[in-house]
C-alpha cells in the first residue's frame, strides 16, 4: 500500500477481539508481543485504551493511551514551571495530570516514511480536543525507548525530563548499548498550534 494513500486514508479503531493481529509486525519484539498478547487484556481491565491505525482493513500501527501524572519540578521550561506554580499556588513537588502514550508502533512495512510523525500529530491533536472539552490535562508523556529518542525529541518536539539532562548527553552511546532503555519524555499541548 502506498504511504501517501495511507496518510490520507487511515482511521483509528478501538481494539476488539475481532481484529486479526497476526500480520502486524513492527521493529520491536516487545511491542509486537504487547499488542498480540497483553493489549486486549489490559484494555478489558480499563488499564489503557488501544487505538489501532487501520487503512483499508489492514492494521498499520497502534497506540495505547492511559492516564498518568508527573511532578511539576521535572519540567525543563523554568518560565512555564513558574507560571503554573504561580497560577495554581502549588510547589514544584506537586504532580500535574497527564495522558501517557504507553506504546506506539507502526508496522515495519510502513515505518521510516513520516507516517509515525503524522499519526502522532493526529493523536496529539485529538488529545488536545479532549483536554479542551472533556477532561483537564495539558501534558502528554511517553516512556520512549532510547532507539526512539530522535523520533520523539528531534522530529516531534517532545522534551526530556530535567533530571535526565546529563544522561542524555550520552544518548548515542546508550542507543548502541541498550536501545530498549526507556526515558520519560513530555509534550506540552499548548505548543501544538506552533507545530502544526
Amino acid at each position: 500500500m502506498d504511504i501517501k494513500y495511507i496518510k490520507d486514508n487511515y482511521i483509528f479503531e478501538t481494539l476488539t477481539e475481532e481484529h486479526d493481529l497476526s500480520d502486524f509486525e513492527c521493529e520491536s519484539d516487545d511491542l509486537n508481543d504487547f499488542l498480540k498478547t497483553d493489549a486486549l487484556k489490559q484494555q478489558n481491565e480499563k488499564l489503557n485504551l488501544i487505538k489501532l491505525i487501520v487503512c483499508d482493513g489492514e492494521i498499520i500501527g497502534f497506540v495505547s493511551l492511559l492516564t498518568d501524572s508527573m511532578k511539576l519540578k521535572l519540567l525543563r521550561d523554568e518560565v512555564e514551571k513558574e507560571k503554573i506554580k504561580g497560577k495554581l499556588n502549588v510547589s514544584e513537588n506537586n504532580t500535574i495530570p497527564t495522558i501517557k502514550i504507553g506504546r506506539f508502533a507502526i508496522d515495519k512495512k510502513y515505518a521510516r516514511h513520516g507516517l509515525g510523525s503524522q499519526v502522532l500529530r493526529n493523536v496529539l491533536y485529538n488529545l488536545k480536543k479532549i483536554a479542551e472539552n472533556n477532561v483537564g490535562f495539558r501534558f502528554v508523556i511517553v516512556e520512549g525507548y532510547a532507539s526512539a529518542y530522535t523520533f520523539y525529541v528531534t522530529n516531534n518536539r517532545f522534551n526530556n525530563l530535567k533530571n535526565d539532562e546529563q544522561l542524555l548527553n550520552k544518548i548515542d552511546k546508550i542507543k548502541k548499548q541498550d536501545p530498549t532503555r526507556t526515558f520519560y519524555l513530555y509534550y506540552d499541548l499548548k505548543d501544538l498550534e506552533l507545530d502544526l
